[in-house]
């Protein structure tokens, strides 16, 4: 390469790796104000919900001195129950959100720490905009005041969100919060920044999720808190004796069951079971995993090890890296639920742990992997690593990676790629939720990083249209995607609601639905997408009960533009299950085949049903089908996990294009903590999620790597369709009698003639 050229590229990556940086510095507060050059000084201290970043639990508590009127601070109409709402994370949204005061009253709020703080920034969320200010700091609770702030309410500026900065970081226990509008006084959250002491005396108040049994010496957890993995002192005695030698390392590699459950049992690999190298097969564009569990041979003492994933280098080849096959290194965090105990859930990265303090709120195993990639083995204990490895048109061969746990014998990664290329065959794939968040800010890059984790588990619809700022713009920009538009206004909510009679439908109002129609399409031809690319739901899950309804505004949207596609995603959902066969087909076969163009059907309308099957199975752009299913994404049984990828093999098998699940991130309330109560309702319900939150995006459990596994099943699938058909049909019978598709992808990949 000319070294023009050469200087040339290494400027583009410089000032490519600076935009990258200035973009993951800056900060995109709740409010839309954007700023990469005024952090918060110091960790959060107010215990704010949906903040995944570094705080101190302090435990703080707050009271009002003059008590809140309008509304008071209770949750919903029980006064019994105290809100807590100024800590809550949800700085706007329904009428019970805000803590307010009539007019002509201040709002008076003291909070009290638990311990001594030094006070570097207040932030208040208020939806009175202009409000006059006033913070005081003391150490006692009888001692005096010592002002901090004083802003009048002329000086302050007309807006939601306020940042107050304390000049010399004043220090106490207790903080005394004024707050006073023009009119009625709402303050919806509050947002302490600094530091604070935290010892033996003046411990963090974590108030664990699933609080974790301490080790008594006689009896042992593989994984602290999951009590499935409890073992006896004999027992770990005798796996010692029958290591020999082996039990003289710090710790041996083992692997674990990559899609199935891992901690229904100890984590002791008899000898024969110890790994010195593990293995891998990939096509040549395609990620695959591999569960690995380090365990310790001391029973004695902690044991503190670092791991970390060298580069792939190809056997034979020149030595040097090889950047077409690359590895990510993660590690499971053990994480309580309200059906299944706890388990082993989310796949930490090291670039993406949230703070320690609130690891260890959440998870049992916090402490030894809170400082990953830093691991601390209990007393005889074990964690398990998530090894994933993703080639990028890679040549065929073989490739190693050297897996390191100091002081324990590295483990060596093997890696053989085969000659397949994947294809790209047009996949629907719909996961009904937006993206993870935090509050009160999120970091520039993430929702690029958002986008990338989406598109790369498979993800190809996308909600809204393409416009500049949003995600559905990024996935246009990276690769294949395809538009969900709610299309036809307060017309859905009717329909949905059952408020919809077909015979009472006037020309005004297929006027109405002309203009949102034609309104749809003339944003759709500015952002140069073509019909296919784009489509309109009109309700949410139709049933019996609105179906007419249903069929009446296809008709009119039809009427307005026939090209426009409609998407339909009937459920009939009844009691504890769905309507009957008949009853679906009375309620659709007269309209379905030549109004829907997506067609998403409730997976439970599939099974058995004759009549409707014809319906579904018909040609149109999407044949598809959805399930709810993430409600049990906190279990480690196979069934649970390989749901997600057996949806690809079940629309393969029917020769269609589509399929789609809920939810990949859907919290009832907050996502790191199953047992807590629906934030709307107040009812106990379960999170409906494949992801967790952290402080830069995304955290991976396997239900989310299985959704993954499916679409490059179906990729492999759609490869082998013309060259092996035979072999595709053997592995579609194999599947529908209940062979593992982890198996089967093995299989199908290394049949003779795929070297």
């Amino acid at each position: 390469m000319p070294t023009k050229t050469r200087r040339g590229l290494n400027l583009l990556l410089v000032a490519l790796t600076l935009a990258v940086w200035a973009s993951a510095a800056e900060r995109r507060w709740w409010d839309g104000t954007r700023e990469s050059d005024n952090p918060p000084p110091g960790r959060l201290l107010s215990d704010n919900d949906g903040y995944w970043g570094d705080c101190v639990l302090t435990g703080v508590e707050y009271q009002c001195e003059s008590k809140p009127t309008n509304p008071p601070d209770i949750w919903r109409e029980d006064k019994a129950r105290f809100g807590r709402r100024l800590l809550d994370g949800r700085p706007e949204g329904n009428w019970w959100v805000p803590v307010g005061q009539d007019s002509g009253q201040a709002l008076v709020v003291v909070f009290d720490f638990k311990r001594r703080c030094s006070f570097g920034e207040v932030d208040l969320c208020t939806r009175s905009l202009a409000v006059a200010v006033k913070i005081e700091t003391r150490d006692s609770a009888d001692g005096p005041w010592q002002l901090a702030v004083d802003r009048p309410l002329a000086d302050g500026p007309s807006v939601a969100f306020h940042r107050l900065a304390l000049s010399g970081r004043p220090s106490g226990r207790y903080l005394r919060l004024s707050v006073q509008a023009a009119s009625i006084t709402w303050l919806d959250e509050v947002l302490v920044w600094g530091d604070a002491e935290v010892s033996e005396a003046v411990p963090e108040i974590f108030q664990p999720v699933t609080p974790t049994a301490v080790v008594t010496g006689t009896a042992f957890t593989s994984i602290p808190g999951i009590a499935k993995t409890a073992f006896a002192d004999a027992e770990y005695w005798e796996w010692q004796r029958r290591l020999g030698e082996t039990a003289q390392r710090a710790a041996v590699w083992s692997a674990v069951a990559t899609w199935d459950a891992i901690t229904d049992k100890p984590i002791l690999p008899p000898p024969a079971a110890v790994l010195a190298q593990a293995e891998l097969i990939l096509a040549r564009n395609e990620t695959e995993a591999a569960a690995l569990a380090l365990t310790s041979t001391s029973m004695e003492k902690a044991v503190t090890l670092v791991v970390a994933l060298g580069p792939f280098r190809r056997l034979g080849g020149n030595g040097e890296p090889e950047p077409r096959v690359s590895g990510l290194l993660r590690v499971a965090g053990a994480i309580g639920s309200r059906q299944y105990g706890v388990n082993l859930g989310p796949l930490l990265a090291a670039d993406n742990l949230p703070g320690r303090s609130l690891l260890r709120r959440y998870l049992t195993n916090a402490d030894g992997i809170g400082a990953f990639p830093q691991i601390t083995l209990t007393p005889a204990g074990s964690a398990v690593l998530w090894v994933s490895v993703t080639t990028t048109g890679a040549e065929p061969g073989v490739y190693e990676a050297e897996l390191s746990a100091a002081p324990a014998p590295p483990l060596s990664v093997r890696v053989t790629v085969v000659d397949v290329t994947l294809p790209e065959p047009f996949i629907w794939l719909q996961m009904w939720s937006g993206t993870t968040t935090m509050f009160p800010f999120v970091y520039g890059d993430r929702e690029a990083r958002e986008v990338r984790f989406k598109q790369a588990l498979g993800a190809t619809v996308w909600n809204g249209f393409p416009e500049a700022g949003t995600a559905a713009a990024l996935a246009r920009q990276n690769g294949p995607a395809i538009f969900h538009i709610w299309g036809v206004g307060d017309y859905g909510h009717k329909v949905y609601n059952g408020q919809i009679d077909p015979a009472a439908l006037t020309d005004q109002d297929a006027e109405a639905i002309a203009a949102l129609i034609h309104g749809h399409v003339a944003k759709a031809q500015a952002l140069g997408l073509a019909y296919d690319q784009w489509y309109i739901e009109i309700t949410d899950e139709p049933g019996r009960r609105n179906a007419a309804g249903f069929a009446a505004l296809a008709a009119l949207v039809r009427r307005a533009d026939p090209q426009v596609r409609i998407c339909c995603n009937p459920s009939f959902w009844e009691g504890n299950g769905v309507a009957d066969d008949a009853a679906v087909f009375a309620a659709l076969g007269a309209w379905y085949t030549d109004r829907i163009d997506v067609s998403v059907p409730f997976e439970w309308l599939l099974r058995d049903r004759p009549q409707c099957a014809p319906l579904f199975a018909a040609p149109r752009q999407v044949r598809a089908f959805y399930t709810v299913c993430s409600q049990s994404a906190k279990s480690e049984r196979a069934a649970q996990i390989h749901t997600y990828r057996r949806f690809a093999w079940d629309a393969f098998g029917r020769g269609w294009n589509g399929w789609g699940f809920y939810s990949y991130y859907a919290p009832r309330g907050n996502p790191w903590n199953d047992l807590d109560q629906d934030w709307y309702s107040g009812e106990d319900l379960p999170d409906y999620l494949v992801v967790y939150p952290g402080p830069h995006g995304p955290i991976s459990t396997r239900q989310a790597e299985a959704v993954r596994e499916g679409c490059e099943d179906f990729r492999l699938l759609t490869w082998l369709q013309e060259r092996d058909p035979e072999g595709v049909r053997t592995a579609l019978a194999d599947y529908a009698a209940g062979a593992d598709p982890a198996e089967l992808r093995r299989r199908l990949l290394t049949a003779p003639g795929r070297k």
